[in-house]
């Protein structure tokens, strides 16, 4: 295979490593059923992207609504590798329709863009023909088999029908050194039915929710079969789960975390929030905003950012002095902790931490409070977080920081970015 990456990560650990192709299965409730197509779409854009051909069976679901899926959830860069796909033939899209119920428009224009009959010998024709058609065209490029609808169609038809034609096309995908993904919705089914399907496939990615004080909690669980070698690292786990524009993020869960912190929460007579022995002010982030709005309108651009970030130092360094002796007692690593509270505390969440303190260089990623209620800038606008990231590394390695944003969501990125660097031994 060509392609090595789909830009999910716990794919790409071993995507063409030990196959020349994959297969994966996505299995969700009803309630996260859209989070699932969602990863599908963004897996095949992402192949899409990067010169592969993807073909998508569907069931009764025009194209004008996959045209408006892909504008509404994605960004205008993955709608031009959508309509540029199109118009190449290297996304080839079967709507399976029963005849008497074949009322809509027919592209015959678009060669790659068809209405079929819902019959299963007709599927595989259909989607071997299209196979074959796109290899006259682009003879190296791998091709994602998306099969959306395997819920629908065990409706349809009985289960076994459908198992053998799943299997079917996971080992064509396999020895074509291709990828097969097929959608199912777990609710609809009995779970022999799931479960084998689960053994057909490489990869499960299980969507799913639990009740978190009452609320339903979105999570995503990962598995492989066989789990060989790194995928030990990644795989068989609980993650909460980000979808951005561009990328599909999984996170460890922080409900404990959240529970542990109203744990220590008290409040007294005198009108004082106490966490973990410590006052706290609860404040809606519009007032910080504003607050922030007030020093822009009062002093200049260099003048502004000096401020804030040597007040967020001050307020890093005492997050830090409140963590830290927490996270030395249980051996945990205290940046971590640190950001762990900020997390928990509604500064935003922290999503990747490249490098580490030892070399003197840091790359930090996440989603800003600040940077999604401050709205629209031109500049970077989470410089009071910048301030706290130096402050607690400060605290923690004795040493000075710099700490410069590099991405911003206020300027349209999917994330903030932050690049922390050593200058001097205090």
């Amino acid at each position: 295979m060509k392609i090595r990456k789909t830009e999910i990560d716990y794919i790409d650990k071993t995507l063409g490593r030990l196959y020349d192709g994959l297969s994966i299965l996505v299995i969700s409730d009803s309630f996260t059923l859209n989070d699932a197509n969602r990863l599908a779409a963004l897996i095949a854009l992402n192949f899409l992207e990067k010169g592969g051909v993807v073909i998508t069976v569907h069931t009764n679901l025009p194209f004008e609504i996959i045209n408006k899926q892909i504008k509404k959830n994605f960004s205008e860069k993955m709608n031009t590798v959508f309509q540029n796909a199109i118009q190449e033939g290297r996304f080839y899209f079967l709507d399976l329709i029963s005849s008497e119920n074949k009322t809509r428009l027919v592209y015959d224009e678009v060669r790659n863009i068809r209405e079929i009959a819902n019959e299963p010998n007709r599927i595989i024709y259909e989607i071997n023909y299209a196979k074959n058609w796109i290899k006259q065209k682009f003879p190296d490029e791998p091709i994602l088999v998306i099969y959306a609808n395997i819920s629908s169609s065990i409706i349809d038809f009985d289960s076994k029908t459908v198992l053998r034609m799943i299997r079917k096309l996971t080992l064509d995908a396999k020895s074509e050194g291709g990828i097969f993904l097929g959608i199912v919705n777990r609710d609809v089914h009995e779970p022999q039915v799931t479960n084998t399907l689960i053994h057909i496939v490489d990869y499960a990615i299980n969507f799913s929710f639990e009740i978190v004080e009452e609320k339903k909690q979105s999570y995503v669980h990962i598995s492989r079969t066989p789990l060989i070698r790194e995928a030990h690292k990644i795989l068989n786990q609980r993650f909460a789960y980000l979808f951005t524009p561009n990328r599909f993020i999984t996170l460890f869960p922080l409900y404990d975390s959240f529970t542990k912190l109203k744990e220590s929460m008290s409040f007294n007579e005198m009108g004082q929030v106490s966490i973990l022995g410590w006052n706290h002010v609860i404040t809606p982030i519009q007032t910080f905003i504003l607050f922030i709005r007030s020093v822009e309108e009062k002093y200049t651009y260099e003048e502004c950012q000096k401020i804030l970030f040597e007040l967020g130092k001050k307020v890093g360094r005492g997050a830090t002095l409140l963590i830290k002796p927490v996270a030395l007692i249980t051996n945990k690593n205290p940046v971590y902790e640190v950001l762990k509270y900020n997390t928990v505390s509604g500064w935003g969440r922290v999503l990747s931490v490249e490098g580490s303190v030892d070399t003197g260089k840091l790359k930090i990623t996440g989603i800003s409070t600040i940077a999604l209620s401050y709205k629209h800038s031109d500049r970077p606008v989470c410089v009071f977080v910048a301030g706290a990231l130096a402050g607690i590394l400060q605290e923690i390695t004795n040493k000075e920081w710099t700490c410069r944003e590099t991405k911003c969501i206020a300027m349209g990125s999917d994330y903030c970015e932050f690049e922390l660097e050593t200058i001097q031994t205090l």
